[in-house]
């Protein structure tokens, strides 16, 4: 009798050993949690003003925490596309766009759902920096760039007014949805996408920055801004910086 006493409080002293062990859990995975939303609150919306060269990790409303590359030239500016060796594969689904791919400190696009949170959220301006294989370079700007929704196909809403010295190669895509290899939402009688690359085609494009890439600077179907190229479709570009920033900075 004595014996089974013993087991039972041995038992019991168990059991409310286990059920302080789990209360300190619970409260230590509570206050993680506290930490976590403290720190993801804090985080910034985009690039600090005055970065440069630097990989920062920012929260975008409804997206969970994710890194960007903030540009050298100009400082200030969130990297959203970057094209410099050919090293990241761009001919890519709908699923891929839509979530990003590559690496943020090279090769990569960063998802149009991350583009469409972030210009929805507050005014965007859009920066392009172009390059070609001679080492010529020029650029574009627009003071006011948005993305629409999944449900919209990620539909180029605004640009703005265009400045720059490359051309305006981008405006006559305005209002156009975006197309992938498995998603044709351009209005030609073929899909754009499966030839020039992910874009907003319209009739295909005059700029096409998702297209392959080619290192000698030579082919047809590569990647183009046709302003800055003076319509040379042989030219292919070898590097280009899509960036944008909040129009308050």
């Amino acid at each position: 009798m004595k014996n089974q006493l013993q087991e039972l409080i041995t038992k019991k002293d168990f059991a409310n050993s286990i059920q302080a062990l789990q209360a300190k859990l619970d409260v230590g995975l509570n206050r993680m949690e506290e930490l976590r939303t403290k720190y993801n609150d804090n985080l910034p919306d985009s690039c600090p003003n005055g970065s440069t060269n630097f990989i920062y990790q920012i929260k975008v409303r409804d997206l969970e925490p994710f890194k960007v590359s903030c540009a050298t030239s100009p400082p200030g500016w969130t990297v959203i596309q970057r094209r410099i060796d050919g090293s990241e594969n761009f001919n890519r689904t709908w699923n891929d766009y839509k979530s990003g791919f590559g690496n943020v400190s090279g090769e990569f696009f960063i998802g149009l759902e991350k583009l469409h949170r972030m210009t929805e959220e507050r005014p965007h301006e859009l920066y392009i920096k172009l390059g070609m294989v001679d080492g010529s370079t020029s650029y574009a700007q627009y003071d006011d760039f948005k993305i629409g929704s999944e449900e919209e196909l990620y539909e180029l809403k605004n640009l703005g007014k265009y400045s720059g010295e490359a051309g305006d190669s981008l405006t006559f895509n305005k209002n156009q949805k975006f197309s992938t290899i498995d998603r044709d939402n351009d209005s030609a009688s073929m899909n754009c996408a499966n030839e020039f690359g992910a874009w907003w085609n319209k009739n295909c494009s005059n700029s096409k920055l998702n297209a392959k890439y080619y290192k000698d600077g030579k082919g047809d179907d590569g990647i183009h801004w046709a302003s800055f190229q003076k319509n040379d479709w042989s030219i292919s570009l070898t590097f280009v910086e899509m960036m944008i920033r909040p129009k308050s900075l």
